[in-house]
């Protein structure tokens, strides 16, 4: 299904608003009726459900953080291994993977339904979190337990659950301003309201955000990559302006004592003779070319949110939510460049009269843009209602998603060769000039004809259920949700490879919980003790079913007590890229063949999907408990021990690792019949082609504690309310090679992402009256550092302790003069010691761990809220 163009769009969400803040009945607040959809994440059942780990960021929490995108929650959530800049991501793509288990690994689900694959995206199977605004957030809610037996594919490490406002009774606008020290300055705009009656509720949220580039030349890091600073290497690069001259071969330039030169600064590129080089002989000029490179992209987005709902009688109702983004991201990189290019002896610049290389900055041109245009909608209708003691659901989600995206300011290396080549000076470009290398005319024809890729996303939704209570056991009752569901779901990726691809998933689903003890039986020790048991049924149309079960013991030795157990099992299936990508055959790879003696050889490499692929499987354990002591009333702590264990994960098989498991894998390696020289010698045939596409290997075990405390406390000075979350990793060892044993891989730099030993956040809130203040601080211990290869560097990686401080003035509640009654201001920073990412040669040549450090830094804002 195509989607609509952007005017109609905009007018269906105009209908939309004004349907959701029309007032068709009217009523008194004190008739109105209440049939609520209730949202439990983990679970299906009424009230507690099977009472699994839950951290909520409530809308309160939520201003106290002062963020102004979804994915800086990631930053306060301890079970979220690390987090990536916008910068990292095609488009500045951004997602949740709880407990370092991969981007497709943590289920996000809007209001309770499953978000779908972000179409620009799809080859990392996942939703980008900044699609949705922050204004039309209610509150987050993270599931750090698996949930498969529950919601089906991808809740392996979790789920994030995002509610959306609703049954708004006032209309709420608010103002952000912010910026970092030399650029990322952000703007965002909302409104939010809403209208109830007896029969009707309707909520529309309108937000506007924009925010401008952070360039690297504003970062000491970026600016200068001479990393010798920190007992490191050089990592700038002799693409420079101006640039370098290299021989072709191992003699000296002519008139010159070495084989490279550097273009002297200010040289015209005009009339230049060797001698014009004999002061830079033997030297380079050298750039550092991620000055140039964007830390925070560009980024403007426009969403509108309204769900509305009309009660036909005290029962039943009908209910429908919409969501739409128009986004367009900028990511800002180096100029194009000549790498070791030719320039002909004939080339009418060249003054060594022979063939060169050259490296030349193409500065001229400007810096290229990457840029990810997306529009999505996503919308939602049904109806419930009650029969007795039951309820029952029935609800379509259809979302779709559509993005294109461009580069501009690419050169053309075929127009850039044809230049080289020429002979005619004003045809010619000039990389012995220090400056543009010629006239904008000519620059502007070796620029590259944009090519639009894109991608598109459809995902259709059916799902209905019933639940209430089957029977009233002496111990309470004996409640159970029995359901199905339908998704129909599809992507059209149209970028360096081309996918078209969909399929059909149709599940059923069951919880009971089971009371065994309750209070009133008087049993010492067991206030309550009861056993929840869900299980899940997918069947996929292209690699068959899947069952998930899940069982959950909630005891209560006491009331302030609770202790809880679950094991269960989850699944995230092979994603339609990881399937249906397009075989690729390239010739002329090089590898060492170990059944040659390791001779070298020259072969044809086969990549791309694999539609024979199975899904990743995985068992879930955990245990923990959650006390709340009367004498401290507001304190509550709680800790939980999970264990992860992951096989049969999806990999991209590469060729050197097929041929060091050529007998687990025989069909992967294609040789020539053994010669009888070969046979006398022992060695198998010459290698023709070994296929490397993606193949079910590989396992992962992770396990750890999540601890968090909180209390509320009130006195004459203020409530304050000081909190605490940590996750400690006892384990993360990884299988990467059939057959090998799993690598520890915890407190040791990584390019897959670092995993440390712990992760910790602590922070106290103040309220008395209007004023208050929120203080928190975050800490990320320090680790080995190691090469983007793997190989330890011999030296650490510093801790980080990054501190955030914010007052606040709110005049929303409680009674007020008019002029003050309704506003509310908030002024924060973010990183107030403007900590910078300590060095790691992981990031090579970026001079830090992209996985854990931000190189945005101090960041400052100002909220201003009217509640009307």
């Amino acid at each position: 299904m195509r989607s609509v163009g952007r005017p109609m769009r905009w007018m269906m969400l105009v209908v939309a608003g004004v349907a959701c803040v029309s007032n068709p009945f009217a009523a008194s607040e004190d008739t109105r009726i209440e049939l609520e959809e209730v949202i439990v994440t983990g679970s299906r059942l009424r009230g507690e459900g099977a009472a699994l780990p839950t951290t909520v960021f409530d809308q309160a929490r939520i201003e106290e953080l002062g963020i102004s995108t979804v994915p800086e929650l990631l930053k306060y959530l301890p079970q979220q291994s690390y987090t990536r800049g916008e910068d990292f991501r095609f488009g500045g793509a951004q997602f949740v993977e709880l407990r370092g288990l991969g981007t497709d690994t943590t289920l996000v689900l809007i209001n309770g339904r499953r978000a779908s694959v972000t179409a620009a995206n799809a080859a990392s199977n996942a939703f980008d979190l900044n699609t949705i605004p922050v204004s039309a957030i209610e509150r987050v809610e993270v599931l750090s337990d698996a949930a498969s037996a529950v919601y089906g594919a991808d809740a392996v490490g979790g789920v994030m659950n995002i509610i959306l406002k609703r049954d708004l009774d006032r209309v709420d606008a608010d103002l952000r301003l912010g910026s970092a020290s030399g650029g990322a300055e952000e703007r965002r705009a909302s409104i939010a309201g809403g209208l109830s009656s007896e029969r009707f509720s309707g909520t529309l949220v309108l937000d506007y955000f924009e925010r401008e580039f952070l360039l690297g030349e504003k970062r000491d890091r970026w600016r200068d990559q001479n990393f010798t600073r920190f007992g490191s290497t050089d990592q700038r690069s002799a693409n420079a302006n101006p640039g370098n001259v290299t021989s072709r071969s191992t003699a000296n330039l002519p008139g010159l004592t070495s084989t490279r030169a550097a273009v002297p600064d200010g040289s015209s590129g005009v009339g230049l003779t060797p001698a014009d080089f004999s002061s830079t002989s033997g030297q380079r000029n050298l750039e550092s070319l991620a000055r140039y490179a964007s830390v925070m992209p560009e980024s403007e987005r426009a969403s509108a949110m309204g769900t509305a709902e009309f009660r036909f009688t005290q029962s039943a109702s009908a209910f429908v939510e919409a969501l739409y983004t128009d986004r367009q991201q900028t990511t800002q990189s180096p100029p194009s460049a000549l790498s070791n290019v030719l320039v002909p002896a004939t080339h009418p610049f060249n003054p060594f009269d022979v063939a060169v290389n050259s490296n030349f900055l193409l500065t001229g041109l400007g810096p290229q843009l990457a840029v990810v245009d997306s529009e999505s909608l996503r919308a939602v209708a049904g109806v419930r209602g009650a029969l007795g003691s039951w309820d029952w659901e029935v609800a379509y989600l259809n979302g779709q998603e559509r993005s294109s995206s461009w580069t501009q300011n690419a050169a053309s290396a075929t127009r850039v060769a044809a230049s080289l080549a020429s002979t005619d000076p004003s045809l010619a470009l000039n990389p012995f000039q220090d400056g543009p290398g010629g006239s904008p005319q000519l620059l502007a024809s070796l620029l590259a004809d944009p090519v639009i890729s894109r991608y598109e996303s459809d995902a259709e939704h059916w799902s209905a259920f019933v639940r209430g209570s089957l029977a009233t056991l002496p111990s309470g009752d004996l409640d159970v949700v029995i359901g199905g569901e339908y998704r129909a779901e599809s992507i059209l990726f149209n970028g360096l490879v081309f996918v078209d691809h969909g399929r059909e998933v149709k599940a059923g689903f069951a919880e009971v919980r089971v009371p065994l003890v309750n209070a009133a039986m008087s049993i010492p020790g067991v206030q309550g003790l009861s056993l929840s048991l869900a299980a899940r049924h997918d069947e996929y149309s292209d690699f068959g079913g899947t069952f998930n079960p899940q069982a959950t013991l909630t005891w209560l030795p006491t009331d302030s007590v609770k202790v809880r157990a679950t094991y269960g099992t989850s699944f995230r299936p092979p994603s339609l890229f990881e399937l249906y990508s397009p075989r690729r055959t390239v010739p002329g790879s090089t590898v060492v063949d170990p059944r040659r003696n390791n001779e070298t050889a020259i072969i044809t490499v086969i990549s791309g999907g694999n539609p024979d692929l199975a899904p990743i499987t995985a068992d879930s354990w955990s245990a923990g408990f959650v006390w709340s002591p009367s004498a401290f009333g507001g304190l509550q702590i709680g800790a939980t021990y999970w264990n992860i264990a992951l096989d049969d994960r999806v990999r991209i098989f590469s060729q050197q690792l097929v041929l060091a498991n050529e007998a687990l894998f025989p069909e992967r390696v294609v040789r020539a019949a053994p010669t009888p020289a070969d046979t006398a010698a022992g060695v198998a045939g010459t290698l023709i082609s070994v296929d490397s596409s993606r193949i079910n290997f590989g396992t992962l075990e992770t396990s750890g504690v999540d601890l968090a405390a909180h209390w509320s406390l009130t006195s004459a000075w203020g409530d304050f309310l000081p909190n605490l979350t940590l996750t400690w990793v006892d384990s993360y060892r990884a299988g990467s090679a059939p057959g090998a044993p799993a690598v520890d891989r915890m407190d040791v730099a990584n390019a897959d992402g670092t995993i440390t030993s712990w992760r910790g956040v602590v922070g106290v809130s103040w309220q008395r009256g209007p004023w208050g203040t929120s203080l928190s601080g975050r800490y990320i211990p320090s680790y080995d550092d190691a090469t983007f290869t793997g190989a330890r560097t011999g030296r650490e990686v510093q801790s980080q302790w990054l501190t955030d401080l914010q007052v606040s003035l709110d005049f929303r509640r409680g009674e007020w003069s008019p002029w003050l009654k309704g506003f509310a201001l908030q002024a924060g920073v973010s990183n107030l010691f403007d900590e910078e990412p300590p060095f790691s040669e992981i990031g090579t040549p970026l001079g830090f761990d992209l996985s854990q450090g931000d190189l945005r830094q101090r960041f400052g804002y100002l909220n201003l809220s009217k509640r009307f």
